[in-house]
């Protein structure tokens, strides 16, 4: 087992073709002038038929197919069935089976965590074929040493019908401590949750500004890919932007290191944990810290970050 970690305090947290109205057809011009001198006057033709209308042209596409349910009038579920510090949403998504998990940081709500896992629906996953969506709340300690999460409950809803043949891939998001918090689910599905390995090698993980703790190398080998993503704002660098280098190379194979460009966050000169949590919200709302309250809930005007994502959806096939 590989017992990694590094303790995070998040200060915070067809275009259809119509086909136009037939023009009225126009008369062949007629002359009054009397036929030429010595000429028969010809036999009067009979009237040319009309020809039929042209048919209507077929549509140079196919339709898109109906737009799926409004997402947010579809209530989170939650409780003993579900998990602990869990909540889970089926979309109804048309556009495919994919399933999609949102690992909060340190101390973040559920309900925040909720947020953060909506707006990256609305800004990528839908039109990615997202249809199972989860949001887990932080850990309750940042080295998630309480263990307190129902991971267990995630794990057995996936191996038991959200996971099929049509399911392209799980993606899975932890940032900071939750990717402690994910770690827990990756290895509970390669000892022994997972006994058909249904799940295998459809894992996409981003590890945005965590570590690793308690999760195996057979763990990480099931994954399809991994991408340990830190960030920078000029020369300030995230917290924990050393540690995903360093992961990054030790799991290149399944994708490695990516350094997000938080040049445009605002956040101060200095501002490591602010930077931090750009990779959630791409302007924190405290420049100077970042605001765990508000940064993964309110993104008026201030987007979702869902650059690392896009950055790697071809290479990890999304």
């Amino acid at each position: 087992m590989l017992a990694r970690w590094t303790t995070l305090f998040l200060l915070v947290p067809l275009t259809v073709a119509c086909s136009g109205a037939d023009s009225p057809a126009i008369p062949a011009a007629q002359t009054d002038a009397p036929p030429a001198v010595g000429s028969t006057p010809a036999a009067d033709a009979p009237p040319a038929e009309t020809p039929p209308p042209p048919a209507d042209a077929p549509p140079s596409a196919t339709p898109p197919a109906p737009p799926g349910p409004d997402v947010h009038a579809i209530p989170w579920q939650t409780g003993a069935t579900i998990g602990a510090g869990v909540a889970m949403k089926d979309t109804k998504n048309p556009l495919g089976n994919n399933v999609f998990l949102a690992y909060a940081g340190y101390e973040v709500s559920l309900a925040s965590a909720e947020a953060w896992a909506a707006a990256l629906y609305d800004a990528s996953l839908a039109a990615r074929g997202v249809r199972w969506l989860y949001a887990i709340k932080g850990p309750a300690d940042p080295g998630y040493d309480a263990q307190e999460i129902g991971n267990s409950h995630i794990a057995s809803a996936l191996v038991s019908g959200e996971v099929t043949s049509t399911t392209k891939f799980i993606l899975v998001a932890g940032h900071s401590s939750g990717t402690f918090v994910a770690d827990e689910l990756f290895e509970q599905l390669a000892t022994g949750a997972d006994p058909a390995n249904v799940t295998a090698d459809k894992v996409v993980f981003f590890n945005l500004e965590g570590g690793e703790k308690d999760v195996s190398t057979t763990a990480i080998g099931r994954l399809h890919r991994a991408y340990y993503v830190g960030a920078h704002d000029g020369a300030t660098l995230s917290p924990n932007h050393a540690d995903m280098v360093s992961l990054g190379n030790e799991h290149a194979a399944k994708g490695g290191f990516l350094d997000y460009d938080a040049g445009s966050s605002g956040c101060n000169a200095g501002a490591k944990w602010c930077v931090h949590v750009s990779l959630v919200i791409t302007k924190p709302h405290d420049p100077s810290t970042g605001d765990p309250l508000t940064d993964y809930s309110d993104f008026t005007g201030r987007p979702v970050n869902h650059a690392w994502l896009d950055t790697k959806a071809a290479a990890a096939g999304l």
